[in-house]
């Protein structure tokens, strides 16, 4: 994990050399100098140099150095050569076909360019969480009391889930006539994978029908990957966290109406758990501490599980036998073999986009030796969770924390995760606090409906208010421990939804036309400290085809605030992550002014979903 953000006049300085080589360096601001953050990528074994260099206004300016240190435009960087067929399925498929073993199956991962795109309603909301409640808000330009908000939530999420449907008919219907034409339907895997609305296929095909494929050159491919080997990542905690205090005693905030679904190699039987539904799998000891843990968290939210770590089904998500629908993923499961963003990363970033769930993944185990985040946890929208010991209040050795390939920071937060007593088990590990995060999350969610179906909000919460000091590094640790007195108690939110065009909608709305997307909070000098985080969406699609190159994230976001005097307070400028962050204390009351701008548009076909959430605590 790399530093992106600074406070003028305080800074830390943190580097890390992750999959391509992408380094992040940042200079102290002082006396007016400029600082610069500065990232290397190395483009088919040559490096280039980016740098943003920020004027003490907050004003970027960037520079870009080819590999002989000369200034060179953007359009002049490579892209870097990708090969669709994965070099381990090429070598797989040739030794096969040299064997004479042409019906020899291999489990793969078929990304594909279905080409449906999510219709996103131009939407703008802002508001006031005061005393843990929701005070008011406005939507689209209309003040709204606590209790027309939150009516306003449910029938949006309805509103969304439609649409939202439709759109995952389409690809499915897509997906099938490409596996007809290509006489893979009764593949193993493919009819699974229809089910859940997925745009590619997880499927066991023959040598014969992967040379096939290898040589049609057909265009709907995106990639071929051998299908990863997953495994599990395997009272005093939710104190920690100050769900026991602040949430549980409420009755809004205990995840009523919040269908939380959970995935991994299996699922508790259904007797071990209240408001739950076992859609598919056997039990593991693994699965009943995990079922158990979200059960405590958030005692009142309809639970579904799914074995074989899968993606939900399409009629999952509008909640099963007349239960909840489900607006929450958690997966204590994965593959850390590699630092690589793969097709699994792939496929769980699209379903997130295109459904709008607010997921999380264990950051995985392997700390103390690779510390490769597990996948699908590499992706850009979904939330790594890391594990720290409540006990100690500092990050457990074993909590995985090297940044994927694409240069994105990773773990975003952690949670509590070793000893973890739950359903009958203690164990230890990032798949304890995975869950812990999510039902923490699905608490949030039911006393602020408005958080469903904008994940990107939800996720900005999360960060804003993971404010519990941690020891362990930035590096392993991400912005904080999660808190819910924190995250929940007092703050503003805002949200900006629609086409990729909106941005100039939301830009003119704010007064002024100036590419700058502006919101303006009241901070009492009378909070110690203030945090603003951003979080927006990617569509995995461009990710994934774009993992090579020197930025493979498709919207990039910069973000700043000042102070009611207009002084400068902090801004946040990473080149490589979805989510921005300002930490800073407010020594003025006033209105703080946020400025929002993108710095790059590279995925024109992504919708613009936005989120921002200031928290001012003591």
């Amino acid at each position: 994990m790399k530093l992106s953000s600074f406070t003028v006049n305080t800074l830390t300085l943190a580097i890390s050399l992750a999959g391509t080589l992408t380094a992040f360096s940042v200079s102290a601001q002082t006396a007016g100098a400029p600082l610069e953050t500065t990232k290397v990528a190395v483009i088919d074994g040559a490096k280039y140099s980016f740098s943003k260099i920020i004027d003490a206004q907050g004003e970027v300016k960037t520079q870009i150095l080819n590999p002989d240190g000369k200034v060179i435009s953007e359009r002049e960087v490579p892209r870097a050569k990708t090969e669709k067929f994965d070099p381990r399925v090429v070598k797989w498929v040739k030794e096969m076909l040299s064997q004479g073993n042409y019906s020899a199956t291999l489990s793969v991962d078929i990304a594909l360019n279905v080409g449906v795109n999510l219709q996103v309603p131009v939407e703008t909301g802002f508001g006031e969480i005061r005393n843990g409640e929701t005070a008011s808000g406005v939507v689209n330009g209309r003040e709204l009391g606590a209790k027309e908000l939150n009516q306003y939530g449910d029938a949006s999420a309805e509103t969304l889930r439609k649409l939202q449907r439709e759109a995952n008919l389409q690809r499915s219907a897509t997906v099938q006539r490409w596996a007809e034409a290509n006489k893979l339907l009764d593949a193993k895997g493919v009819r699974e994978a229809l089910a859940r609305g997925e745009e590619g296929l997880t499927a066991s095909l023959t040598a014969d029908t992967l040379a096939r494929l290898m040589e049609s050159n057909d265009t709907m491919i995106a990639g071929v990957e051998p299908t990863p080997k997953f495994k599990d990542d395997i009272n005093a905690a939710m104190n920690a966290t100050n769900i026991t205090n602040w949430a549980l005693p409420f009755s809004a905030t205990r995840g009523d109406g919040i269908g939380i679904y959970m995935t991994e190699s299996g699922c508790a039987d259904e007797s071990r758990i209240t408001n739950y539904d076992r859609l598919a799998g056997a039990e593991t000891n693994h699965s009943r501490n995990v079922g158990a843990i979200i059960r405590s968290v958030s005692p009142n939210s309809f639970l579904y599980c799914r074995g074989s770590a899968v993606l939900p089904n399409d009629s999952d998500l509008d909640g099963v036998g007349g239960n909840d629908p489900i607006y929450i993923t958690t997966r204590s499961n994965g593959d850390a073999s590699s630092n690589n963003y793969g097709t699994t990363d792939r496929n769980w970033d699209n379903y997130s986009y295109n459904n709008s769930l607010a997921m999380f993944n264990s950051a995985g185990n392997s700390g103390t030796t690779t510390g490769s985040i597990s996948t699908p946890g590499k992706g850009l929208n979904i939330v790594a969770v890391g594990n720290y010991n409540d006990a100690t209040s500092g990050i457990n050795s074993g909590s995985s924390f090297t940044d994927p390939n694409i240069g994105n920071d990773k773990p975003e937060l952690s949670g509590p995760g070793t000893n973890i007593t739950a359903g009958g088990f203690t164990m230890t590990g990032t798949s304890m606090s995975c869950p812990h995060a999510a039902a923490f999350t699905a608490d949030m969610m039911s006393s602020s409906t408005y958080l469903k179906y904008r994940p990107y909000l939800a996720k900005a919460k999360m960060l804003a208010g993971a404010t519990d000091s941690i020891t362990g590094g930035f590096d392993k640790v991400g912005l904080g421990g999660i808190d819910f007195l924190s995250a929940q108690y007092s703050g503003y939110w805002a949200w900006w939804s629609g086409s990729n065009g909106s941005w100039s909608t939301f830009d003119k709305n704010d007064g002024s036309s100036d590419g700058y997307v502006t919101t303006r909070v009241y901070i009492s000098s009378g909070f110690k400290k203030a945090r603003v985080a951003l979080a927006w969406m990617n569509r995995g699609s461009y990710t994934y085809d774009n993992r090579n190159d020197a930025h493979a994230i498709g919207m990039d976001l910069d973000m700043r605030v000042y102070a009611p005097n207009g002084s400068l307070v902090g801004g946040s400028y990473s080149w490589d992550n979805s989510f921005e962050y300002v930490n800073f204390t407010p020594s003025q009351s006033g209105y703080y002014t946020v400025k929002i701008n993108r710095f790059a548009n590279r995925d024109t076909s992504s919708a613009l979903r936005m989120g921002l959430y200031t928290n001012y605590y003591n």
